[in-house]
């Protein structure tokens, strides 16, 4: 009996070590595309097929999105996913699935746009946000479609989205700038991964 409650109390003390060293905002980043050959026609009516391309984020790298970012990567954004999007052999655009943390747990969100880096659409796939419909409705994405790096998608060096460009969705602040900094956040990775490596 002795040595099972000290064995429960060892990995309850392991529990809340990794806790704290690893919350659940850390595992919030690398998504899975769940429905390509849904999404992929969604977003991109004219396109025939699309290709997967991965992209390892070295040390040089991560330095430059966080250093852009104003935050650090989180810890298994080392190697990611983007898909580019094909109409015959014509290279038309590209979709990157991303994760931000809500306010009720992690929002899948796939993102595309074009090869010079301006947000077309976005959809999302997964979320438990109370206003989820409205986050991924057409009044809230169509703010987005445009825009680029120039656009101060969220407040510098925070992760709170920018009213001024943007208009979060009502009783949703949390879940609208986690869609916000995930905009943001994709592009940085698509400027360092692809626009600037020759």
């Amino acid at each position: 009996m002795k040595r099972f409650l000290k064995s429960k109390k060892i990995i309850l003390i392991l529990t809340v070590v990794l806790a704290i060293y690893f919350p659940l905002s850390t595992f919030a980043a690398v998504c899975v595309f769940r429905f390509p050959d849904r999404d992929v026609y969604k977003l991109y009516p004219k396109a025939t097929n699309y290709k997967s391309v991965i992209k390892k984020v070295e040390k040089e790298t991560k330095e430059k999105c966080e250093a852009f970012l104003g935050k650090p990567l989180d810890s298994d954004e080392t190697e990611l996913t983007f898909y580019e999007i094909y109409k015959g052999k014509e290279l038309i655009g590209m979709i990157h699935p991303h994760a931000e943390r809500g306010e009720y747990g992690t929002i899948e969100v796939v993102w595309a746009f074009t090869l010079d880096g301006k947000i077309i659409d976005f959809t999302i796939q997964r979320d438990r946000e109370k206003k989820g419909k409205e986050l991924n409705g057409p009044d809230f994405r169509k703010q987005f479609g445009g825009k680029d790096l120039n656009s101060p998608f969220v407040l510098e060096n925070t992760k709170e989205i920018n009213t001024k460009l943007l208009k979060p969705v009502q009783e949703a602040d949390k879940g609208s700038s986690a869609i916000a900094y995930g905009a943001k956040k994709t592009l940085t990775f698509y400027k360092y991964l692809f626009q600037e490596v020759k």
